[in-house]
């Protein structure tokens, strides 16, 4: 597996994304530190040296970016679960990686090389927050959480990379054959399905309604209290803590339903 190590850059998704070409098929490239690190819908990714997981995966035999999210995010899941299992996260719709109410990960899957009008290929991007302290996270906008505050002790980046590494080509290889199973995995593992939730929308209308089911192309659909069912391709997922059952979100057992099918 070819592995690009790389001190600091903008972006581990734009510079995978100049290299398209270059780079060999499930290429990983890392960084110690991004100094414009991006999420979904532009946002930005906090990027601190030497504390977080930056990297993006290159995947050459696929054009589908759901997909492809989809076997990264249980990528993150495996590699975390060997990590520390003891940790209970599971995937937010659409690609972030949650503990609790707190987002653990993030995820940012892009096309990469055209040919004839269609895309060579998907790079995931994704960040994690390894080793970032209580006082750093109260100051990111969103609530949010780390590795070393769930496992009450911090990690040795260069040494955990290797393990994600082999997740994600482990996934890759699963997609790759059955793609069948990766949706099946991905949608057992977003365990806010059946909850009341709040979604906003790309004109910046929130909706309430209980996240009912997500569709064969990974759309999200939501029930309102009129019983109206709509579906949704993107959107920002608000968790409603006073109405979701985090007992059931915690029975996770992700050793028994995801890793072991």
């Amino acid at each position: 597996m070819e592995i690009v190590e790389l001190d600091v850059v903008d972006s581990t998704n734009r510079y995978a994304y100049d290299h398209f070409n270059e780079l060999s098929d499930g290429a990983l490239v890392v960084s110690s530190a991004q100094t414009a690190g991006r999420g979904r819908r532009g946002r930005v990714w906090r990027s601190p040296p030497g504390v977080n997981v930056y990297i993006s995966f290159v995947m050459k035999h696929t054009n589908q970016a759901f997909l492809a999210s989809a076997a990264a995010g249980l990528a993150v899941l495996d590699w975390l679960h060997t990590l520390a299992p003891e940790v209970k996260a599971y995937i937010k719709w659409p690609n972030d990686v949650y503990v609790g109410h707190r987002k653990l990960a993030g995820m940012l899957c892009e096309g990469a090389g055209v040919k004839e009008g269609r895309l060579l290929g998907v790079i995931a991007g994704i960040g994690v927050n390894v080793n970032l302290d209580s006082e750093y996270l109260a100051g990111i906008d969103q609530p949010a959480t780390s590795l070393a505050v769930e496992a009450g002790m911090q990690f040795d980046i260069k040494k955990v990379i290797p393990g994600l590494a082999k997740s994600l080509l482990r996934y890759y290889i699963i997609y790759s054959k059955y793609p069948e199973r990766i949706f099946r995995e991905w949608k057992d593992a977003n365990r806010l399905l059946g909850e009341e939730i709040e979604l906003t929308v790309g004109t910046g209308e929130r909706l309430r309604g209980v996240f009912a089911d997500i569709a064969e192309d990974g759309e999200l659909v939501l029930i309102s209290a009129d019983g109206k069912r709509r579906h949704f391709n993107c959107g920002d997922v608000r968790i409603r803590r006073e109405s979701v059952n985090w007992t059931k979100v915690a029975s996770f057992n992700y050793s028994k339903e995801v890793r072991n099918e």
